[in-house]
């Protein structure tokens, strides 16, 4: 990371080093409030060369045995594996066996109980499989020796891969995980939170928590008074059933088992640090059949979704109160977003950037800008709406960056501009015609 300062850019053409700091693992998200920093990068934990590949049913040692000797001597083997791998441990994260700043397992380990769930820790369902950190410093202070001073946190999660939200005084960490249903045999997609406070430039564990589903983006996200709101999608889960044909013969055959959800969820954040989320209230039933959240936005007590197959399902939600959320109101057009975003200071009109599609196929047909009137919760409508290409017979595309990248949306509330890149193919066609286009559009 290095900084530079712009206060005189513009009128002497400098750009002073300030200074630089080297951070451990790969770039995830940053934030920037205020003159404070908060960089989030990641690190992949190697549990299968140092625990998960060695006690492995299939290596050579392990192989004659039946299941009662593998047993014992796959526990054999991991109390002699055990300082090799937490040497590895504390090596791949540079933690030189300070953990002061970092998230105890055993709160993570909230829902874990038994001896089966706890050999989970390491595999696709454990949290020991990343490990995310939390750098924060004052952008403005003076570094000595150009040396960037900060300050770390970090915590363990069952995967390498996150989504980070940040309000003014709360981040948070989102990640996707699996737990195991015996009763269904197969596994639920769930999201563990972990939130930490923001406090200049420094962050604090605050609490953890867990919501079935797996989010869209970080909108999906959203921190407002003492409570943390989530919206999540669970997809439909099959398992495989072995069953006999006629002729005696055994086969396995997939059937599912669950079908797909979309819900949303309100979050108690404790005043204590360390302690965990508890649901207040939850909205459930948003879509129809198969159908899953597309666009999220919460705007201070209300929350707007949108779910898509076919259709366009657009529902106002009332946060109100938090024990009991409730859909309110819901607008059907053809198509979906992926992006609202309100544009006036009353929050009365959203602006939407989606796709157009047939009603009947789903097929997505081109670009669609939308505007909806959002005054009155319990009947939202469609004001107008502008499609880069309607035909559905056309074989075209049109897209926008916009449309899973806020930063390249830009509206100009004065003169009630807005500003996308917008790309254009048509197929079958000579380039040359001036039938593709990549550019801007007002």
């Amino acid at each position: 990371v290095r900084v530079y300062d712009t206060k005189h850019l513009a009128t002497h053409g400098k750009l002073p080093f300030m200074g630089f700091r080297n951070l451990h693992g790969d770039y995830r998200s940053a934030r920037s409030i205020g003159e404070n920093a908060h960089i989030v990068t990641n690190t992949f934990m190697n549990n299968y060369q140092y625990l998960e590949g060695p006690l492995s049913r299939f290596q050579p040692e392990f192989r004659e045995l039946d299941e009662h000797e593998y047993i014992h001597q796959a526990k054999k083997k991991a109390q002699s594996l055990v300082h090799t791998y937490s040497g590895q441990i504390l090596k791949e994260l540079r933690l030189r066996g300070n953990c002061r700043n970092t998230v105890k397992v055993t709160l993570l380990q909230q829902g874990l109980s038994t001896d089966k769930d706890m050999m989970n820790v390491t595999y696709s369902s454990g949290i020991l499989n990343g490990y995310a950190e939390i750098t924060s410093f004052d952008m403005a202070a003076n570094y000595r020796r150009k040396i960037i001073g900060a300050r770390k946190t970090g915590m363990f999660l069952p995967t390498s891969w996150f989504q980070v939200y940040a309000s003014q005084t709360m981040m948070l960490l989102a990640g996707q995980g699996r737990h195991f249903q015996p009763d269904l045999s197969v596994y639920e997609e769930e999201t563990y939170l972990v939130g930490f406070r923001l406090d200049g430039a420094k962050s604090s564990a605050a609490a953890i928590g867990s919501v079935p589903g797996y989010i869209l983006n970080s909108f999906s996200l959203d921190h407002h008074e003492d409570t943390i709101r989530v919206a999540t999608s669970s997809r439909a889960q099959f398992r495989s059933i072995r069953k006999t044909n006629s002729e005696g013969r055994t086969f396995f055959s997939r059937e599912q088992v669950t079908e797909t959800t979309n819900q949303l969820f309100v979050l108690s954040l404790p005043e204590k640090n360390g302690a965990i989320m508890k649901e207040l209230g939850r909205v459930e039933g948003l879509g129809e059949k198969d159908e899953q959240i597309f666009a999220v936005r919460f705007l201070n007590k209300v929350a707007f979704v949108v779910t898509f197959r076919r259709t366009d399902p657009f529902y106002t939600i009332d946060l109100s109160d938090p024990t009991d959320p409730k859909v309110v109101g819901e607008l059907k057009i053809s198509g979906f977003s992926n992006y609202l975003h309100p544009i006036n200071d009353d929050q009365s009109q959203v602006l939407a950037i989606g796709q157009e599609a047939d009603p009947k196929t789903g097929r997505q047909i081109g670009l669609q800008v939308s505007l909806f009137d959002v005054s009155d919760l319990s009947n939202p409508s469609l004001l107008t709406k502008y499609v880069v290409n309607d035909d559905p017979s056309a074989r075209s595309y049109s897209s926008s960056n916009a449309q899973w990248e806020h930063r390249a949306f830009r509206y100009l509330d004065q003169s009630k501009i807005l500003i996308i890149p917008v790309s254009l193919r048509t197929f079958g066609r000579n380039p040359e015609n001036g039938e593709n286009f990549d550019g801007f559009w007002t």
